[in-house]
């Protein structure tokens, strides 16, 4: 949700004034991940009457009855200044949870990818498409290992487009993991092959892959249980 400040400037013993600017409100609390449409509590600036560069803002949840701070880099638009969302404290704790079946399966791909959510909260976007391309690694060789277990030695050691061609049957998988890999390679190497995918865009691959795989592991399960009567 997008709302006016009045900002305060911080030298205000050189320019009491206020100053307009137009933030977008934090969506959520990062205290506690409560959704959020609140206006902030207090709101600084810092520039001059001809600029203003940055602005601060203090929001108080009503929820966790705490407080959190954003900074946001303002530029001039026409006859409005706005405010660009730069940082948040404390940084969001979001973390995707994934089932017991996909943990069991490859317990370092859930921790490389919660750990990669973690730079990614903190606007590290220049290392977190590493650490998602790293937890998809993990991810199709430990489901390609499931289902060679034979093949373990050669699936551990080969290159990851080798494993997704040679070990996964499912072509859905293989499909996914296939683009994947291309997208996590742009953020492991100087050029990017395809600018027009991001790290959202893998983070959205690798969902679907989780998906399909957890649905193999249920549909597998279910067959145990009926075999079993």
């Amino acid at each position: 949700m997008k709302t006016y400040i009045d900002a305060v400037s911080i030298e205000f013993y050189q320019s009491p004034n206020t100053y307009p600017i137009k933030i977008d409100i934090p969506e959520k609390c990062p205290c506690c991940e409560t959704a959020y449409a609140l206006k902030p509590e207090t709101a600084v600036c810092y520039g001059s009457d001809e600029q203003i560069t940055k602005a601060y803002c203090i929001f108080f949840c009503p929820t966790c009855e705490d407080c959190f701070f954003v900074s946001y880099d303002v530029i001039e638009d026409q006859d409005d200044m706005i405010g660009i969302l730069c940082e948040t404290f404390p940084f969001p704790k979001t973390k995707t949870v994934f089932s017991n079946g996909i943990a069991s399966l490859s317990p370092n791909f859930v921790k490389i990818y919660q750990q990669s959510e973690q730079a990614e909260n903190q606007n590290l976007h220049d290392i977190c498409g590493i650490g998602y391309r790293k937890a998809l690694e993990f991810l199709v060789k430990d489901y390609a290992i499931s289902i060679h277990p034979d093949k373990q030695s050669e699936i551990e050691s080969s290159f990851l487009g080798n494993c997704i061609s040679t070990y996964i049957e499912n072509e859905k998988i293989k499909t996914l993991a296939k683009a994947s890999a291309w997208i996590g390679n742009n953020e492991t190497h100087y050029i990017r092959k395809h600018s027009n995918y991001d790290v959202q865009d893998l983070k959205r691959f690798i969902s679907t892959i989780v998906a399909f795989i957890d649905y193999e592991l249920n549909y597998a399960e279910a067959l145990d249980l009926l075999s079993s009567h």
